[in-house]
């Protein structure tokens, strides 16, 4: 009797445990210049044209469309996945001339080996 309630127990919590499912990881945003006006958000499937720099977490910046490359801000379709989800989560909802630093968890971005 004990074995057979130890085995449902055992069961039941396996059964608890793999179904359930993790929080989705969350890009933080902090608006650092909103427009005086602001007459259209931006919403999936609108192309937007955006500058950016990529930092670590320890400071060290990896990426700059300011000065690699060739120096010109990125065409891309907000929600298609043609940039990083964090990207596609954390630039929804701007205006025109609106300027953002998105903190974006490894799962929003390359993954925790940086590979994607």
């Amino acid at each position: 009797m004990f074995l057979a309630c130890l085995s449902w127990f055992c069961t039941s919590l396996l059964v608890f445990v793999s179904g359930g499912k993790l929080p989705e990881a969350e890009v933080k945003i902090t608006v650092l210049h909103k427009p005086f006006l602001c007459h259209r958000k931006s919403k999936y499937g609108d192309i937007l044209l955006v500058h950016h720099e990529g930092y670590l977490q320890n400071g060290t910046k990896f990426h700059s469309s300011y000065s690699q490359g060739d120096k010109q801000p990125v065409w891309f379709t907000l929600g298609i996945k043609e940039v990083i989800k964090g990207w596609d989560k954390g630039l929804q909802g701007m205006c025109a001339g609106e300027k953002r630093r998105l903190v974006v968890p490894p799962a929003l971005a390359y993954g925790k080996e940086g590979k994607g």
